[in-house]
């Protein structure tokens, strides 16, 4: 789990040296959504110590939804950047299709999700490269994306889930798609996990999650995880029963916007956590601990 801490102007030049180094790898980002996160937060990195209230009524919502999508962006350019461009190939493909899609999330469809479905891929491949720590993403994965680890090469299938309706046909269809990985794969050494973004059944995406100060978010956020996966935990084991025995869990995150009043600044928050498949042996247990400290990490 993880609140920023940096101030608006730290981030917005965090975005712009993001947004820089995708136009060095031939991104075609045009005026759309990504533009519009920068405009709008650079307006706002100054203006909010002097906006007047009718002023800010008018931002606010539009700046809350940039700061809420920056981040994918930022911390994909930290995992990537000391990687030389040719071996971005699949990065810069999901990077390229992510900077589209409709401005506001609050305002995304199922026939307009892509942009950010293939956001999601890159972000979860980014979450999980830690060379310095033994943990790689494996950029040219035959799924959706691939993490190597401890030996291993772990296949992941990412999905963004909407509402808790379309959790089990969504998990029916990653897990589906792990199959066919792992039948072809050589060799003992490989599992698959399913990763599942669920920021949208706890928040569309326009709303603020408030708290007194930084402990009480960090502990409400904590809950939330654990009541989403105590609640939900039941749909995607339901699916494993009858799964390849290699996939041996589900990467649970969200993310979204929050105020920690004490310090008098919307933070954003992204929560991260992994429900190992019930079952399954202990060196597959293993693997996902050591996954899960990686993934307690901020970029």
């Amino acid at each position: 789990m993880s609140i920023l801490t940096e101030n608006y102007e730290t981030i917005f030049e965090q975005y712009s040296a993001a947004l820089r180094w995708m136009e060095e790898l031939g991104i075609k980002m045009g005026s759309g959504r990504t533009s519009n996160y920068e405009k709008t937060i650079g307006y706002w990195k100054d203006a909010y110590k002097t906006v007047t209230t009718d002023e800010g009524r008018q931002i606010f919502p539009g700046f809350v939804n940039s700061m809420f999508e920056v981040f994918d962006f930022i911390n994909i350019h930290k995992a990537f950047h000391g990687i030389p461009n040719h071996e971005l190939k699949s990065i810069v493909e999901k990077l390229q299709k992510g900077v589209n899609g409709p401005i506001n999330a609050a305002s995304e469809t199922p026939d307009s999700s892509a942009a950010r479905n293939f956001l999601f891929e890159a972000a979860v491949a980014a979450k999980a490269h830690r060379p310095n720590r033994g943990v790689e993403a494996i950029l040219n994965a035959r799924s959706d994306t691939g993490i190597s680890l401890g030996g291993k090469k772990i296949w992941v299938e990412c999905k963004r889930v909407t509402t808790v309706e379309k959790i089990e046909s969504n998990v029916r269809k990653a897990s589906s798609q792990l199959e066919k990985t792992l039948m072809s794969a050589v060799g003992s050494g490989h599992r698959g996990i399913v990763a599942l973004d669920v920021s949208k059944i706890l928040n569309r995406g326009d709303k603020i999650f408030k708290a007194r100060n930084d402990e009480t978010l960090l502990a409400s956020l904590n809950q939330l995880m654990d009541h989403f996966i105590e609640e939900h935990s039941l749909l995607w084991e339901r699916v494993y029963e009858r799964r390849h025995k290699k996939i041996i869990g589900t990467i649970i995150r969200f993310s979204f916007m929050a105020t920690s009043e004490a310090r008098g600044l919307i933070v954003h928050t992204s929560q991260w956590a992994i429900n190992p498949r019930l079952g399954i042996a202990k060196n597959d247990e293993q693997i996902q601990r050591q996954l899960v400290a990686e993934l307690a990490t901020a970029l």
